[in-house]
């Protein structure tokens, strides 16, 4: 085994703030869940991903937010990915609260209604998700994973990928852009993308 000694490699095992050190592409998607009020929670998470092939997404989670503490209370929360237009939209779902522990800021994003949960989805977002709590696992230092089942998808009619033929996804995607938070800190729009080049005969 060669050794990893490389004038171009830098050792930041021991960095406090590890995965600030460099820059990562993430989703970017909005939580929605239902406050212990009545009210609508909104707030923006990068650290998610689906969670096999199935109907299932996690986020990461910890219990000195409101979010991780309305889900488990609720056992239900909304999953929305705001398209490329909507950056401030996502940005506002991040503000802080005020006195009273509420977020004004939240009633100027456009909002539309769950149908098989109680819940909100930012209007217009290109994929929406309602999800009912799977679990709350592992113990990752404060974090901790928040898996949902999605019971509802929603996808909008301009991003949706055409079965059974030939389909052009690289103008799919360029004609509706994504929306990537790339941590820590900055963001990206993507338009152009390429066919990832498989092994002949790859199976997942």
């Amino acid at each position: 085994m060669s050794e990893q000694k490389s004038n171009s490699m830098i050792d930041i095992t021991d960095e406090p703030n590890l995965w600030e050190r460099f820059f990562m592409v993430h989703s970017l998607l909005v939580i929605g869940s239902r406050e212990k009020n009545g009210d609508y929670n909104m707030a923006p998470k990068h650290m998610a991903m689906p969670l096999g092939m199935g109907p299932y997404i996690g986020f990461m989670g910890t219990p000195r937010k409101t979010t991780y503490q309305n889900i488990k209370r609720e056992k239900v929360f909304t999953v929305s990915y705001p398209q490329s237009d909507q950056l401030v939209f996502s940005s506002i779902t991040a503000s802080s609260r005020d006195k009273e522990d509420e977020k004004p800021a939240i009633l100027t994003v456009p909002k539309v209604d769950a149908q098989k949960i109680d819940g909100k989805f930012i209007k217009g977002s290109y994929l929406q998700f309602e999800c009912t709590l799977h679990d709350i696992m592992g113990k990752f230092g404060e974090w901790e994973m928040i898996v949902g089942k999605i019971v509802a998808a929603y996808v909008h009619e301009d991003a949706i990928r055409k079965e059974g033929i030939e389909a052009d996804d690289a103008s799919l995607i360029s004609n509706n852009p994504l929306l990537a938070y790339l941590h820590p800190g900055r963001f990206s729009i993507i338009k152009k993308s390429n066919t990832f080049p498989l092994p002949k005969d790859f199976k997942i």
